[in-house]
């Protein structure tokens, strides 16, 4: 019986879903811009602390990563392989309460590289679905999925 119920419990939460407050806005905007600037500077433990404790990870249908230590050893391992200059520039496009300290999210990601005349070129665009948890007073995220988007070039 508990499956069910918590079956209906999901099936239920986006009737009941309301926009978040300005304050709760400026805050999930302001977590993937603070996300951002942890990738642009390749900083893993600063990435990490993005997530909450038992936060997860999946990108591009890779596995899932559970855990803030896993996060961050994973990003260890991509900044390590990440050649040339890079930035990470996320729009979060739709935000919904679920819960008073629940969010989902909707966001466009562009991982764009310098280029020698010092312009930037697009190398991947993602589709970011994610849940945020207020951990402490602080927006921080508890799941994301990001999903690859064909560049048209």
């Amino acid at each position: 019986m508990k499956p069910l119920a918590l079956l209906l419990a999901l099936c239920a939460a986006p009737a009941s879903a309301q926009p978040p407050s300005a304050a709760d806005q400026a805050a999930l905007n302001a977590l993937a811009d603070t996300a951002d600037a942890a990738w642009n500077d390749k900083d893993a433990a600063r990435m990490a602390e993005a997530y909450v404790a038992d936060g997860s990870l999946r990108m591009a249908g890779g596995t899932v990563v559970e855990g803030k230590d896993a996060i961050r050893a994973t990003f260890v391992r991509n900044f390590a392989a990440r050649q040339g200059t890079m930035r990470h520039i996320t729009q979060v496009d739709r935000a919904e309460m679920i819960a008073a300290d629940l969010a989902f999210t909707e966001a466009g990601v562009r991982v764009e590289q310098q280029q020698p005349d010092g312009g930037w070129k697009l190398m991947r665009t993602f589709r970011n679905i994610s849940v945020a948890r207020r951990d402490g007073g602080a927006w921080k995220l508890r799941s994301v999925r990001a999903f690859l988007v064909p560049n048209p070039n």
